[in-house]
């Protein structure tokens, strides 16, 4: 057994010292901007309309482009959560009849739970006042309603609910909510949290009517929908409640272009136009990577389009 032990020991040493771990060089990739038509301090100046050429030489494995523009910021790469103004704009009809105050729109940020009693129950902050409403088959947009001073933090959530009464006597009014659309706005930069198109399945009803169908809020991709009953019909209260709506979501930004990858030959050349005035930071990553290890290296230059 000692001898056994022995030999085991020193085939675990053999195949130590045998193992290697993968390794790769630096991008050695050397990137220059070879047009401007002139230079402020630090940055590259170009006119509308010019296309911006970089030099390339060196080697890299890889090398992504970001230009700077919206979506394409190197700096935001990562950004997963940014706090802007939450925006919430829709478009409504209110056909037949002629009650009134039928609709409200209301909002919260708590909500613990999604049964009948905590819904009705909820801290909902009425903000029918900051939505013009329809009055008639004419279609009325609210704009952008700034929902900002209903959060207080970049990880709140927020519910939207649209609440429905019709009463027994007379004709009840039919909604119709169309163009719905929650945003996270940055200064430069919007996020959809929400739109009729993505969210059909995630609308939660509530009501005391259910019969007929037709007396409930039925969300389609393209509309919001509760039809009033005859003057014969129940009073009916319904509810319809938005999925949790992240506040401060975003998605991280992504490289424009990929300039090289691995199985492609080394490239000399680059060639970008800006479509618009303004400032850009212009960023090139360069990376060799291997199961073991990456190495990467970052060539920025700060350009100025003019008129």
């Amino acid at each position: 057994m000692k001898y056994l032990f022995n030999i085991c020991l020193l085939a675990g040493l053999f195949f130590t010292a045998c193992k290697k771990e993968l390794t790769t060089d630096a991008p050695t990739a050397g990137i220059n901007l070879v047009n401007a038509r002139s230079t402020i301090g630090d940055t590259l100046v170009f006119k509308l309309g010019d296309t911006c050429r970089f030099a390339l030489d060196g080697y890299a494995d890889n090398i992504a482009f970001w230009a700077g523009t919206l979506g394409n910021k190197y700096e935001y790469r990562d950004r997963a959560m940014a706090l802007g103004v939450p925006t919430l704009s829709f478009t409504s009809t209110a056909q037949f009849g002629v009650q009134t105050n039928t609709l409200q729109v209301l909002a919260t940020n708590k909500l613990p739970s999604r049964d009948s009693a905590t819904v009705v129950n909820a801290a909902w902050t009425n903000i029918t006042a900051r939505t013009p409403l329809a009055t008639s088959a004419t279609a009325v947009n609210t704009g952008n309603v700034n929902l900002s001073d209903l959060v207080s933090g970049v990880n709140d959530s927020l519910f939207i609910a649209f609440k429905y009464s019709g009463v027994t006597g007379s004709t009840q009014r039919t909604w119709t909510i169309t163009n719905y659309t929650v945003n996270n706005v940055l200064s430069d930069y919007s996020y959809n949290l929400a739109a009729l198109a993505n969210d059909n399945a995630y609308w939660t009803r509530y009501g005391n009517v259910w019969t007929p169908a037709s007396a409930r809020w039925v969300p389609t991709t393209t509309a919001l929908t509760i039809v009033g009953g005859a003057a014969t019909a129940p009073t009916n209260t319904s509810w319809i409640v938005s999925k949790a709506l992240y506040v401060g979501r975003v998605s991280p930004d992504i490289s424009t272009a990929t300039v090289k990858n691995i199985t492609a030959s080394a490239t000399t050349s680059y060639a970008y136009k800006y479509l618009a005035a303004g400032k850009y930071r212009a960023t090139f990553v360069s990376y060799n990577v291997n199961p073991n290890e990456s190495k990467t290296a970052v060539k920025e230059f700060n350009i100025k389009v003019i008129q």
